[in-house]
């Protein structure tokens, strides 16, 4: 670890403590420029071509948004000490996250900036760099949710559905994964704080777990049918075990929150959006499966050993383990 990478690390990690610990807009603002400006470095830290313009499409996208969303704060009504908002002003904001997030309608960004950068900054992007914005957005948005919010949820549940379908690149169809969650983790609003913290606490768990797997592995190819038949039994069925709880296969770790949401949601007569969280969770598993028919149909002299540590093991089988306990609690 060099002495730039800890100072940009430690920068930006400090950006999102600031933000959400802010009590006014400006500060609100400075503490996610402090983590933009932090985490560009870290993606152009390699100095390929392919990173480098990943940083660029990155710093303009959040550029825009901090933008919006610091024009919300300067229209309210008294932005130095109050988040009241006019529909106007939580419409604009709500863009101005959704920017930020990769969320759709706003999400052409995302799929393309995590194909061009390393495992471990697609693992830092997909993880902590959602923080911020989401739990802006879930402290923020008023008791009565407005109609973009259901909106953003529904569009993000198509298009991380939809998208991942059409994907050969195996950090894209990670990408697009993550579009289809911030959809649940954003409808929690609907529901409590528990919640949230419950969803987004294990999405962390199960993408940290997921990416280190495929950082083992090496999959480092472009193609995910190269990707998939180069690893051995043993790695495939633990990024496999990890998968299906990232998409909420039953009786996997990933179901019991998507289950949880789906009961309250229903509760409260929201029939609708849950047929279409549900819809693109299933087209989420489609492409899962899709995975696990492309290394079934492999030829086995492609695939290459590799030993597998402890602690992978012990993470995978915890996302089926754990599931089964909570369920019969």
């Amino acid at each position: 670890m060099t002495p730039s990478f800890f100072l940009f690390m430690s920068t930006t990690i400090m950006g999102t403590l600031i933000a959400l610990s802010s009590t006014n807009w400006l500060y609100l603002w400075m503490g996610m420029e402090l983590n933009l400006l932090s985490f560009i470095p870290l993606v152009a830290s390699s100095h390929t071509l392919q990173e480098t313009e990943a940083s660029v499409k990155y710093f303009i996208i959040q550029a825009v948004g901090s933008g919006l969303m610091l024009t919300a704060g300067v229209m309210s009504t008294n932005p130095l000490s109050n988040f009241s908002f006019s529909p106007v002003i939580m419409t604009m904001f709500v863009i101005s996250m959704t920017m930020k997030l990769g969320m759709a309608p706003c999400h052409q960004w995302l799929p393309h900036v995590m194909s061009s950068i390393s495992w471990f900054m697609c693992m830092i992007l997909a993880t902590w760099q959602k923080i911020s914005p989401m739990m802006l957005m879930i402290m923020l948005t008023p008791r009565e949710t407005p109609l973009i919010i259901f909106i953003v949820v529904m569009l993000s549940a198509i298009v991380g559905g939809v998208g991942g379908m059409n994907q050969s690149q195996l950090r894209a169809l990670l990408a697009y994964s993550s579009i289809g969650h911030m959809s649940w983790i954003l409808i929690t609003t609907q529901c409590s704080f528990n919640m949230f913290i419950l969803y987004f606490s294990v999405y962390v768990l199960i993408t940290v777990s997921l990416i280190s797997l495929l950082m083992k592995s090496n999959s480092m190819l472009s193609k995910l049918s190269f990707s998939v038949s180069r690893m051995s039994m043993t790695m495939f069925a633990l990024v496999m075990i990890v998968m299906f709880s990232l998409g909420g296969l039953p009786p996997f770790l990933g179901f019991f929150p998507k289950w949880l949401i789906i009961n309250t949601l229903a509760n409260n007569d929201l029939f609708i959006v849950v047929m279409v969280l549900i819809t693109g969770s299933l087209m989420n598993l489609f492409y899962y499966f899709n995975m696990t028919f492309n290394f079934i149909l492999a030829a086995p002299q492609t695939r290459k050993s590799f030993s597998t540590p402890m602690w992978c093991v012990i993470t995978a089988m915890s996302c089926s383990i754990t599931s089964l306990m909570l369920m019969i609690a």
